[in-house]
């Protein structure tokens, strides 16, 4: 019997729980091609919320989907040509349509349509890199022009998009792109991004895309809806899970989507009944497991500031600037806590809430205390 949880990918209808305010909001900003900015970190549920939010406005609205993925965009070329490929797959099934358009709304940057029959004739399309920079507010007009082109609204859905920012001249490209897009009206966008503070950086006040688009808050997924999701799956499976059993799932996880499915795989799997202490005490001991690697990996990249500020949040602390919390974590100086906290903040590791830092992922901070520092 297959799990009934699902962590590896995106989750829709019976299997997505909670968020039903933001589902709606999402829903009315897609029928009415309100720009929209969603910012969480990986595994926090926003691409299967974009999803359950376009199967909704699917029903209200008819529009063309185009899904952009820059995690291995790195330079203004690759996003126009990235662009410019998923925007053409969304709206043309050959290559003949391919063609026709290109020379139609890129007359300009001249680019190649050819089909590469040794990928499953998949259809490609080539630039040259000068002319395509020199001519690029072809392919920042490409998504209100395809739309006018086909009558239909273009939704166009970015992923990553905090990859941006690193761009070289980011803040002129950044400036050309808003010039661009701030007047389309028949193509909307939802900007997706896991990098938290990086995200929060290109959106705030005083920067280009600031205003841009109305941005969605995504807290951890309310207690109860998921509680009751993981009981009731619980039970279709004919396997039992305790209310207290499944509410420590949640807040073991804080309600971040990923982990707290996942954490209810393990416990799911460790039973073909009811779900006693022992399997639940396995199952977190999985769960640690199961992440070591990765979490190995990050703490590899940390100094050892930055690894006793860790362990000062952990600890509970939060006058960090305090002479004895200096000394006693080793922190040097308060210069040097500004310092170790902004690399932890740009490594993503942290965030401040309410000016308090805090660890971005629940179970990496559950991994330093249990396996990090109780094995020192």
């Amino acid at each position: 019997m297959d799990s009934p949880f699902i962590f590896s990918r995106e989750v829709v209808n019976d299997a997505f729980a909670g968020r039903r305010e933001e589902l709606s909001w999402l829903t009315s900003n897609l029928s009415n091609r309100e720009n929209t900015v969603l910012i969480a970190p990986a595994g926090y549920g926003k691409k299967s919320l974009v999803r359950n939010a376009f199967i909704q406005a699917k029903k209200q609205t008819e529009f063309k989907l185009c899904t952009c993925h820059l995690f291995n965009v790195r330079d203004e070329y690759a996003f126009y040509t990235s662009l410019t490929h998923e925007l053409l797959s969304a709206a043309c099934a050959t290559a003949d349509e391919w063609t026709a358009v290109a020379d139609q709304l890129l007359p300009l940057s001249q680019p190649q349509v050819t089909v590469n029959e040794r990928k499953s004739n998949t259809i490609q399309i080539l630039f040259d890199r000068q002319r395509l920079l020199q001519h690029a507010n072809e392919t920042l007009l490409l998504p209100e022009r395809l739309a006018e082109r086909q009558n239909t609204p273009f939704i166009v859905w970015i992923n990553d998009f905090q990859q941006i920012a690193d761009f070289d001249n980011a803040a002129d490209f950044q400036k050309r792109l808003l010039a661009q897009w701030k007047h389309h009206h028949r193509a909307g966008y939802v900007l997706c991004g896991d990098k938290v503070n990086a995200m929060n950086r290109l959106f705030a006040e005083g920067r280009p895309f600031y205003n841009f688009a109305e941005q969605i808050p995504l807290e951890p997924v309310e207690e109860k809806p998921f509680v009751e999701y993981i009981i009731r799956s619980f039970s279709k499976s004919g396997r039992v899970i305790a209310r207290e059993f499944a509410e420590t799932i949640w807040r073991t996880t804080r309600g971040y989507p990923f982990y707290t499915q996942q954490f209810a795989h393990l416990c799911w799997v460790n039973t073909q009944g009811f779900v006693n202490d022992s399997m639940m005490d396995g199952a977190t001991t999985d769960l640690i497991n199961h992440n070591d690697r990765f979490f190995r990996s990050l703490v590899d990249t940390l100094t050892t500031p930055q690894i006793n500020y860790l362990r000062a949040i952990i600890d509970g602390i939060d006058r960090f600037s305090a002479a004895e919390v200096i000394l006693r974590y080793g922190l040097n100086s308060s210069a040097n806590i500004t310092r170790v906290r902004g690399a932890l903040e740009n490594k993503e590791v942290i965030h401040c809430v309410r000016n308090k830092p805090r660890f971005i992922d629940p179970v990496f901070e559950l991994w330093m205390k249990k396996r990090y520092f109780d094995a020192e």
